[in-house]
This record gives structure tokens, C-alpha cells and sequence, in this order.
């Protein structure tokens, strides 16, 4: 670590962590035991979050198969140390981090200088007895204890945080809001079916020794008595206990008379709270007097003052309400209330490692849907292999049959010896066994991301293990592996076989993307040589940040500036040098532009697609490409601990489009940021929003009109009349501004954007919606999400407003040239003479203006353009006429930027954002989460991102195994704050069937049901399916070679033919319009004067015109009209395009199509087809 600290960049860390945890962070000391796969991934990982101190420590010799996992070691190092070996490479990761190597024998009083230990795999120095004396220690003397195990294809953690931990936040999940609509008091929700029995069963009724079933009637037998009700005997069978004690809780006859509660409802759909939550209630007014100062009060307390810190309970079917302890001395409810979520630390106590290999708490989080029971499978087989190492000092040997019959045997005995419930699965006992001294770049990616993130859990923020998890895909070793220790990829010889090795090496891919996700699918390629034979495409436009460095960690500080693919195709191919022979390094956006780069030659030769990538849009496009191309597709993504992956395979998935998570990109409604923010996130929206207008597009309009000239900038105002008026307006304004602009010019705009945002439109939504106002309903307006505002009064000497003034000059100044884009005057304005200035201006009087706020829901008025706007903009216009435009100075629009924290704009944010949220008595947000909204920062930390591609690259292994049953692969979610792991089988994909719709229409007075059956052709299609034809093909020939063609089996016939958004080719008969001509030829000849003479032969003109356009039609080439309408494809070698296909029913219908029709009723049914598109390959 260097003397002094290194500049660096959490904010994308911060934004998952928080500045508490990261606070304490920095005070971290860990030391890693064992550096394999497991310990060289958490080694990594925390040196990315930055502790205070990490030391490692292995004093086992490099032999060539740790290079398969540890990508810190190259083929030199054989017979090294591995802690020495890799040092160096662990040293630069993070310059602020004390960084160390330990070496030689150790014991207690080195782990006495760690807060935390982890200790990986099994070694000589660290068998299980020594292990369990360690953990003892470490219990002991306050020190968290970690150990991970990697076997084959398995991996097992163990964690032990002492007894009495603090955990201040279990989840990291961000504090929700809600906002209270009512409140009464009543009988305190049951808490399970025991407690509603023994209210009303006689007392001698056992109730705990009572079954499900017995419980379930004598519940039944109560509601019935009681309500006089009587379910049948098949609702009987079907009602669960939840909906009994909602029966119950419904009657005040059933209700808990014993408890009473206060019920909650809160506005919108749900709350989002759990079971044992805490809410600090504000600004509720009851009619009952507040006994005592606000304090906590836990469920079923009785509650003296409703504006408190109350613990919660869920209703257990409405999500909308909760209950809180017995409100009865608070009186009834009047009206207001906001509650904020406040997480309340909570301490819990661990057993040691010898009390849990015994009786192992194991981590229900863990779920493979396929695999029921498998963890405690694996902890037997665990508990075998850790006594063979003991007695024999060593792993059983690699595939050696006798060994692992041994551990088998150890197993048994240990079942039968200490009485355990688990299963003996012997052939996973005997995997785990064979393979015990393998390891895999997947497996050490997700356990090392695990770990990592559990060593951190010692700041108290997120839930540590409980106790044991363990993890295994021994459902890929099939036994074609053939022992190697030779090789730096023996491991995955030995695992999967040297057919899969060569698939591996052989293999054409591309990677999209090459930061967080990227560098950690490099290092994965790396390991384990993917495609160093064939071909590694990797692509990526940007350029690596300071930011990048806590979690992109091929990066290192010499590298901010450079483009990242190829500063980590350098790295990776340093780290493997196998890789340079394969490597395919590109810095394009894979984009419709980029199409000629990325072209179709390219996407055919590629075996599969790995996406690295950050935003929707992009993911989509790919998508896109792999359906037309037929390409397996590899997604993952993150957001803070969580993170999920996917595997889409042409025709047995749905695409990545098809399953993308709803809701992405939806925004606040514009009324909610306007008129009636409620939550931070609204203000800071607003702000954001607001500088986009103040600081951009005004200045943007005036240099489009200075650059452009007068007369384009005109033209392009008259092409939209409502826009081009604002754009006009704004670019004379700030051509005013432009001509003596000085500070006293800048402090001026930011005090009539104080006074028109925080006064007059404030006193103006006040004026037209006062605070008694009630809707049509007779409800307070003012009521729930709507908070009533207050409007700020200017007041030179307040220091909020004060440093409003402040930031919002010093960013006029940059626009205007004032400051730093002035010659000879560098530097902003100091805030002593903003505020000087400001004190010079005279704060105009507030004049009421009627305003109209959309409800959330209802569309925005469009603006009118009449007589009067068409004159402003005349007299606008004719200003804009006079202006010398080469006279003129230039303006700087303020280019919002996140990362530069001089140019005043995230400070700009935080205080108008901060004075917006006063307004309405809104909590303030800090600089940093002003940050991360406003810049758009995405919460992202290294383990999260290590884990998850760990499980991606799971699902490469069974690409190149050939797996075909898509029942074997897995879609992954993982959430490292909770422990989650959750594997299941991908969805089916997603087909089009017949389906029919049913709408209610009005026909001569009565309602009638209209049907319009879609029929799928062929059916359960998918967007993978295309109806492909070959040549160069008219319209003629591509509209009959459809009719025969297999998927279609004949019967249907093209009517028209799209592309894009346009249409080319639309079918019509001739013989109408040869009707027609003649009809107006003989009307023409018999016409008695000239005038009508030429009108009928006008139309018969026409009628020529459109019978020559029908046969030309079946003549014209399909492509080269498609090139002329839609433009040639970008990829000028691309030998297909894509039509979408318009049908109609064949008179003549084939025995198919009869079966699949629907009975027709004339005016009442209605029948269309859904096929695939049309892929013409016309080269």
C-alpha cells in the first residue's frame, strides 16, 4: 500500500453498500488461508471493496493444473509457492489496502490480527481437527471464522460470526415509504391457527399435539357454528388454514376479543413490508391526546402516541394493510400520515464449526428445483472426505476407484455412528470423492464471490450464513474424463473429458462488452483456453473510468483513458498466453450501424453469443441478431448483491426479449414531479429534469440558431409549430442573455428561478387548489400521496438559500462564458459575491395565477396553436430577423456531467432538489444518493458480479458438452446480502397458438358477442421459426412458391407483403379495375361535350395507371424493391432480408385448414393467421 491514499471512485460500490458499511470497511483486516481457485476469487474480491488490510497465506508448491483456476499464476511459477507467486498481481489491485504475505508455519496468534479468517480447501497445515480449533479460537476472541471447500464440482461454506453479531441492515433492500390513507382500531389479527383454537376450544382440548388435518376441522367446525355458515364437502377440502382465521377475523362473533390492534391501510397496491418491520409513523393527526413523546413500541404494545416507531405485521391477504399495537388510548383517526421504513439492528448468536458439521444448519436460500435434498447430501459426503484427509494427510487421489469405495464406506459409518437422518447417495458421495482435488473456473468464480461478500458481512450489513451452504453440478461429470495433472487445463480434462477440452479450444464466440461482467468472463475464458484454437471476439466502445477500478479488476490505474477491450484483451492474454493466437479484439458498439463490421459471415460462423452488457436497448438488439442467426445466447445482470442469469437456446427457450423483466424504463408520472412529489426520488427527478431545461436546451436552441443562420433555424421552427414557438423563444432570450452577460446576469437567473420554482409556483398550485379543498367525491384534495406545499420565502441570509444561489450562478457563469470559458477570468464566482449580489435585487411581488394539475393517469392538454400564437411567433420571427448572427458569442450548454465534482452540478442537484423536498416536508437527501439518481448509477460491486458469471459459464460447459435436453440447463438467481440461490429449469419457449378473442359489441340495440380467431400456422411457432425461400425472386414467383411451401402445406395466399414501416408488394385483381376503364371508355364516347370527355378519360387514364402497376408488381424483383423503399441492409453481404407476410384464406381450402377453422357466424366471427416472417435469401 502506498504512504499516502489513492484517488479512487466508489460511487457505483457506495450505491450498494452505503457510507456506513463502507466506513467500517475501511477498518477491515482479513486474512485468506489457501490460494486456489476459492481463495485466489476471495482474495480478489475483497481487494476490489478495499478493507483496511488483507493477507494471504499458502505455502503449497504451484503444480500446472492451478493455472486452470488461479489466474494469477503463469507456467514460470511451477514449484513456487502459490501465496508468492501471486502476490505481485493481488499487490496492485487496490493501492489503498494494506496488502501482505504470510509465509511459513502459523497459529493462533497470527489469526489474534484479523477481525476475520478465512480459510479454503483443506491443507496440511489446516486438516478438520485443526480447523475446528482455529474456528474455536476465532469464536473465542470476537473473530469471524469463514471456511470454503472446493471438490470437483462442488463447494460447501461454513460460517461461524460468534455469538451476540450486530446486524443493522439484514438485506441491504433500500428503506421503502408508504403513505397512510386511514387507521382504526380493532381485534388484533390471529397469530396462526393455535392461537384462533384456543380462543375457542374448551380448555382441556391438547391443541400442540393436534395434526394439520385435526386442527384444519375443528378450525371449519368453529366458522360453521359460529357464522352460520356450511362449505361442501369439496370447498372443505380446499380451504386452507390462511383463509380460515380470515373467516374468522372478518365476524366480530370469531374475531380475537382478547387483542386489540391498529390496521393500517396504506395508498397504492401494496406496501412491500414484512413480518416484524419497523415504520416510524409521522404527521398522523387522531382525535385522542398524545400521552408522551414519540418512541418504539414493538407489535402488540399498547401505543400512547401514533406518531412513533412502530414494529408491523402483514395482513395476510390484503397488501395494502398492516397492524400495529393496541391504539385504543390515540382515539379515531382524522386524517394525514407518512411512514418510512426504519431497519432496527438485530443480534443473533452462531454455533462452531465441530457443533455444526454435526448437526449442520444449512441454508435454506439454497433451492435446486431439480435436485431436492442435495445439501444434505453433500454435507455427508463432506463430513467422509474430511475424515479421509485427516487420516491420510491427502485428498483421495484423482479417479482412483479404491479410494473413493473408501470414502463411500467412511460415509456409511459416519451415518450409522452418529445417528444421521441423511441419505447416502453414493454415487454423488463417490464424485465428490474421485474428483476432490479438481476445481473449476465456474465453481471458484461463485464460491469466491460468496465468500467475499460473507468476510464483509462483518460490518453488519447483510445476513451471514446460516450456516452451511453447499452447491454442486456434479450432473455435468458423466465419467468421460480422463485423469490429467499435466496440463494447465487437466482440471477439465479430468472432469468432462479431452472432447470437451477441444470443443473449448476450438470454439468461435463473441463477448459483447468488456466491463464488470466482461473482465470476469475473460478471466473464466482465460482458464479455461476458450476458443484459443478457433476464434474470441470482443467488443466494447468505452473507455475505462476511475470508477471502473473496484470492480472491473483486469483495470488498473495506467489503464483510465484506454479503451477497455483491448487494456483486458492485453491483460487476459498475459494471464493465458494460449489466448493471443485466438484473440479478436474490436472497439465497435455492436449497433444497426455497425452491421457491415458485425456481419452475417461473422454471426454464422459463431458457435454462441455471452452478453456483458448494461442497459436494455443493447440486450434487445442482440437478442434480435441471435434469433435471426440461430445462436445460443448467455445473459446475465446485476444490481447491487442480486443478480441473475439466463441461457437462451434457439427454439426450446423463450428469446431474451420474450422474457425481459417488465417495467424497465418505466418513469414517475409528470404530474407526481410537477405538481405532487412524495418521496426524494421524485425532487431529485425534478431537479434533474429541470437542469436539462435551465442549463441545456435553451443555450443548445440559441447555438443551433447562432451555428445554422437565421433562415435554416427558421425552417426548422416552422416544421413543428407548438416545439419550434419554445425554441424560438428560448434562443432570443439567451441571445439577450449573451450580448453583456456578467456575474450580476448569472445571479439574476438563478434568483427568478428561486422565485418562479419555490414561491410564485408554489403560491400558484395553492391559489387554485387551496388546502380545504375537497375533490368531487367529497374528499380532502390534499390527502395521501397529494402533500400540501409551502412556498419558500427569499431571505438573503438563509444558507440553503444561499448556496441555491451559489451553484446555480457559478453554472450560468459556464454557460455564459462568464467563468471559465472567459479570457482571462478563470474560476467561478465565490459564493460571497453571489449572495452580494443577490442582496442588490429586488424580489418582485407574487401575482395569483389559476393553475390546472393533471391527476396521475390523465393525459396533458395539448397545447392550442391559434391566431395569437401564430402572431407572437411573427413578432419573434421578425426579431430573430434583425439579429447579426456573426456577432453573436458563443454559449457552453451545460453538458450534464456526474464525475467532475467542480463544475457544481451534482451540488446543483442536491440543493434544488433539497429545496423542492422542504416544500413539502419531504426527507433530504445527501450529495451521494443525489449522485446515483441524477447520474443514473447503477449499484454494482465485484462479488455479485463474480458469482453470477460463474453460474453462466455452468451453463457454456453443457453447450460444449453437445447437452441438447434444455431440461438440463438452469436459469440462476443469486442474492449474496440473503444467501439466495435459486436454480430452475428455463421456461418453455414462447409459442404462438390459436387463439380466440371475444368482444362485446352493440348491434341494433342489444349486446352481442363479435369472435376473432387467430389461427397460428404453422402451430406453436416460435420467433425462432422463419419461412425460408431461396432466390432472387419476383413478387410473382415468391407469392407462389409460398402457397406450397412445407410450413404453409398451401391454402393460404399472400395479400400484401411489409418491410420496416413500409409496404412492398400489395395485391389486387385486374379485372376490377379493366371493368372499371371499360365502363368509363363507353361513358367517355357517348359523352356529349368535351368537359366530361376528359373527365372519363382521365379515369381511365387512371385505371391504366393501376392495371400496369398490378402487372408490374409480379414482375419486380422482391429485393431490389425492398432496397429501393427500405434501403439496403447495412451489411452489404448479407444474403437474405426479412418480410413480413400478409394472408388470406385459399378459396380452395385444404383438408388442414378445414379441421383447424372455427364455425363461422356471418358478421360475428372474424378469422385472421399469425405466421412466421419470410427469410429471403436472394443472393
Amino acid at each position: 500500500m502506498a504512504d499516502t491514499k489513492v484517488k479512487e471512485d466508489l460511487s457505483r460500490m457506495k450505491g450498494a453498500y452505503g457510507e456506513k458499511m463502507i466506513k467500517k470497511l475501511k477498518n477491515m483486516k482479513v486474512a485468506v488461508f489457501g490460494l486456489r481457485g476459492a481463495g485466489i476469487e476471495t482474495a480478489k474480491n475483497l481487494l476490489l471493496a478495499g478493507p483496511h488490510t488483507v493477507m494471504v497465506h499458502d505455502d503449497e508448491k504451484v503444480k500446472i493444473v492451478d493455472l486452470g483456476t488461479n489466474f494469477y499464476l503463469k507456467e514460470s511459477d511451477v514449484g513456487s509457492t502459490r501465496a508468492e507467486a501471486s502476490s505481485k498481481e493481488l499487490a496492485d489491485i487496490n493501492p489503498n489496502t494494506y496488502f501482505s504475505v504470510h509465509s511459513g508455519e502459523f497459529g493462533t496468534e497470527l489469526l489474534a490480527k484479523y477481525s476475520t479468517c478465512v480459510f479454503t480447501d483443506l491443507q496440511e497445515q489446516w486438516d478438520r481437527a485443526t480447523l475446528v480449533k482455529y474456528d474455536a479460537f476465532c469464536s473465542a476472541n470476537n473473530i469471524k471464522f469463514i471456511w470454503t471447500g472446493i471438490f470437483g464440482m462442488s463447494m460447501s461454506i461454513f460460517s461461524n460470526f460468534g455469538k451476540n453479531h450486530e446486524i443493522f441492515d439484514p438485506d441491504g433492500a433500500p428503506e421503502r415509504s408508504i403513505v397512510v390513507v386511514d387507521i382504526e382500531c380493532g381485534p388484533a389479527p390471529y397469530e396462526n391457527m393455535d392461537e384462533f383454537l384456543s380462543v375457542h376450544l374448551p380448555k382441556f382440548f391438547n391443541i400442540k399435539k393436534m395434526g394439520y388435518n385435526a386442527k384444519k376441522e375443528y378450525g371449519i367446525k368453529i366458522i360453521e357454528e359460529q357464522l352460520g355458515l356450511e362449505f361442501s364437502p369439496q370447498r372443505r377440502k380446499t380451504l386452507t388454514n390462511t383463509e380460515i382465521l380470515d373467516y374468522a377475523e372478518s365476524d366480530p362473533k370469531t374475531a380475537n376479543k382478547g387483542k386489540l390492534a391498529g390496521k393500517v391501510t396504506c395508498e397504492g397496491v401494496r406496501h412491500l413490508l414484512s413480518s416484524g418491520d419497523w415504520v416510524k409513523l409521522e404527521e398522523i393527526e387522531m382525535e385522542g391526546e398524545m400521552k408522551e413523546d414519540a418512541k418504539e413500541f414493538k407489535y402488540g404494545d399498547k401505543i400512547t402516541n401514533i406518531n412513533s416507531t412502530v414494529q408491523i405485521k402483514p395482513h395476510r391477504t390484503n397488501p395494502r394493510i398492516f397492524f400495529i399495537g393496541d391504539i385504543s388510548s390515540c382515539g379515531k383517526y382524522i386524517k394525514g400520515g407518512i411512514g418510512n421504513q426504519k431497519k432496527m439492528s438485530i443480534y443473533k448468536d452462531y454455533k462452531s464449526l465441530e457443533e455444526q458439521l454435526s448437526e449442520p444448519s444449512i441454508e435454506q436460500g439454497v433451492q435446486n428445483f431439480m435436485k431436492f435434498g442435495v445439501s444434505s447430501k453433500i454435507h455427508l459426503g463432506l463430513l467422509a472426505v474430511m475424515d479421509f484427509h485427516e487420516k491420510n494427510k491427502a485428498y483421495p487421489k484423482l479417479m482412483d476407484e479404491k479410494d473413493a469405495s473408501e470414502v463411500v464406506e467412511i460415509a456409511k459409518k459416519i451415518k450409522a455412528d452418529k445417528g444421521l437422518w441423511f441419505e447416502v447417495d453414493e454415487d454423488l458421495i463417490k464424485k465428490l470423492a474421485m474428483y476432490a482435488t479438481t476445481e473449476t473456473n465456474a465453481i471458484a468464480a461463485i464460491d469466491g464471490g460468496f465468500v467475499a461478500q460473507e468476510a464483509m458481512k462483518q460490518t453488519g450489513k447483510y445476513s451471514p450464513i446460516n450456516q452451511f451452504i453447499h452447491f454442486d453440478a456434479f450432473e455435468l461429470v458423466s465419467g468421460d474424463g480422463k485423469a490429467d495433472a499435466s496440463s494447465r487445463y487437466g482440471h477439465y480434462c479430468s472432469l468432462f473429458g479431452p472432447a470437451f477440452v477441444k470443443q473449448a479450444h476450438e470454439a468461435k464466440y463473441f463477448l459483447v462488452g468488456c466491463g464488470a461482467l466482461g473482465c470476469e468472463f475473460l478471466k473464466n475464458i482465460a482458464m479455461i483456453g476458450l476458443g484459443k484454437d478457433g476464434r474470441i471476439t470482443i467488443t466494447d466502445d468505452d473507455v475505462i473510468e476511475l470508477s471502473n477500478l473496484s470492480r472491473q479488476f483486469l483495470f488498473r490505474r495506467e489503464h483510465v483513458g484506454k479503451l477497455k477491450s483491448e487494456s483486458a484483451a492485453a491483460v487476459v492474454c498475459k494471464m493465458n498466453p494460449d489466448l493471443l493466437k485466438g484473440m479478436d479484439t474490436r472497439n465497435k458498439r455492436v449497433e444497426p450501424k455497425t452491421e457491415s463490421v458485425f456481419n452475417s459471415k461473422f454471426w454464422d460462423e459463431l458457435k454462441f453469443v455471452i452478453n456483458a452488457l448494461d442497459n436494455l436497448h443493447a440486450r434487445v438488439y442482440m437478442d434480435s441478431k441471435c434469433i435471426l442467426h440461430g445462436k445460443p445466447l448467455f445473459e446475465s445482470g446485476t444490481l447491487g448483491t442480486q443478480a441473475n442469469s439466463s441461457v437462451h437456446i434457439p427454439h426450446k427457450t423463450p428469446s431474451y426479449a420474450q422474457g425481459a423483466p417488465p417495467g424497465e424504463g418505466q418513469g414517475i408520472a409528470m404530474c407526481t414531479m410537477t405538481n405532487f412529489p412524495y418521496e426524494p426520488l421524485h425532487c431529485i427527478e425534478w431537479s434533474r429534469t429541470m437542469f436539462r431545461q435551465m442549463f441545456e436546451d435553451g443555450p443548445a436552441a440559441y447555438e443551433d440558431m447562432r451555428k445554422a443562420g437565421i433562415e435554416k433555424f427558421l425552417e426548422k421552427v416552422d416544421s413543428s409549430e407548438n416545439e419550434g414557438l419554445e425554441k424560438l423563444k428560448s434562443a432570443l432570450k439567451w441571445a439577450r442573455l449573451a450580448k453583456a452577460a456578467t456575474l450580476e446576469t448569472c445571479v439574476q437567473l438563478a434568483m427568478d428561478m428561486f422565485i418562479e420554482e419555490y414561491r410564485d409556483k408554489i403560491k400558484n398550485l395553492v391559489h387554485s387548489y387551496p388546502e380545504d379543498m375537497k375533490t368531487k367525491e367529497g374528499l380532502p384534495f390534499w390527502r395521501g400521496r397529494k402533500r400540501f406545499p409551502t412556498a419558500m420565502m427569499w431571505d438573503v441570509n438563509n444558507e440553503i438559500f444561499q448556496d441555491f444561489v451559489f451553484h446555480t450562478a457559478c453554472i450560468f457563469s459556464d454557460v455564459l462564458g462568464v467563468a471559465k470559458h472567459s479570457k482571462g477570468r478563470d474560476g467561478y464566482p465565490t459564493k460571497e459575491a453571489c449572495v452580494a449580489a443577490a442582496a442588490k435585487i429586488k424580489i418582485p411581488e407574487w401575482k395569483p395565477k389559476k393553475v390546472e394539475a393533471e391527476e396521475e393517469g390523465e393525459e396533458k392538454k395539448a397545447a392550442s396553436f391559434g391566431a395569437e400564437e401564430y402572431k407572437i411567433l411573427d413578432d419573434l420571427k421578425k426579431e430573430a430577423k434583425s439579429l447579426d448572427v456573426a456577432s453573436l458569442p458563443e454559449l457552453f450548454p451545460g453538458d450534464f456531467e456526474k464525475d467532475d465534482d467542480s463544475n457544481h452540478h451534482i451540488d446543483w442537484i442536491t440543493s434544488s432538489a433539497n429545496l423542492r423536498a422542504d416544500t413539502r416536508r419531504i426527507k433530504r437527501s445527501d450529495r451521494h444518493h443525489c449522485r446515483m439518481i441524477a447520474g443514473r448509477i447503477i449499484a454494482a460491486i465485484a462479488t455479485t458480479t463474480a458469482s453470477i458469471t460463474g453460474f453462466v459459464f455452468l451453463e457454456v460447459y453443457k453447450q460444449l458438452l453437445g447437452i441438447t435436453d434444455i431440461n438440463r440447463y438452469n436459469w440462476s438467481t443469486i442474492n449474496l446480502a440473503t444467501n439466495v440461490i435459486v436454480s430452475e429449469m428455463p421456461a418453455d419457449p414462447k409459442c404462438n397458438y390459436t387463439t380466440t378473442k371475444v368482444d362485446t359489441i352493440e348491434e341494433n340495440n342489444s349486446i352481442i358477442e363479435k369472435k376473432t380467431t387467430m389461427i397460428a400456422v404453422p402451430d406453436k411457432f416460435t420467433c425462432y421459426d422463419f419461412i425460408d425461400m431461396k432466390g432472387d425472386l419476383t413478387f410473382q414467383e415468391l407469392t407462389e412458391q409460398f402457397k406450397s411451401h412445407k410450413m404453409i402445406q398451401g391454402g393460404l395466399d399472400i395479400t400484401s407483403i411489409l418491410a420496416g414501416k413500409g409496404s412492398l408488394y400489395s395485391k389486387d385483381d385486374p379485372a376490377k379495375y379493366e371493368a372499371n376503364m371499360k365502363r368509363d371508355l363507353e361513358r367517355a364516347n357517348k359523352a356529349k361535350n368535351e368537359k366530361l370527355k376528359k373527365m372519363f378519360m382521365k379515369r381511365v387514364e387512371g385505371h391504366k395507371r393501376f392495371i400496369e402497376h398490378i402487372e408490374k408488381q409480379k414482375t419486380e424483383k422482391v429485393a431490389a424493391k425492398y432496397i429501393e423503399m427500405i434501403g439496403a441492409p447495412a451489411d452489404p453481404d448479407q444474403p437474405f432480408i426479412i418480410l413480413e407476410p400478409v394472408v388470406q384464406m385459399d378459396p380452395n381450402i385444404p383438408a388442414w385448414l378445414k379441421s383447424r377453422l372455427p364455425k363461422v357466424v356471418p358478421g360475428r366471427q372474424e378469422i385472421d393467421f399469425l405466421i412466421p416472417k419470410i427469410r429471403l435469401f436472394y443472393k
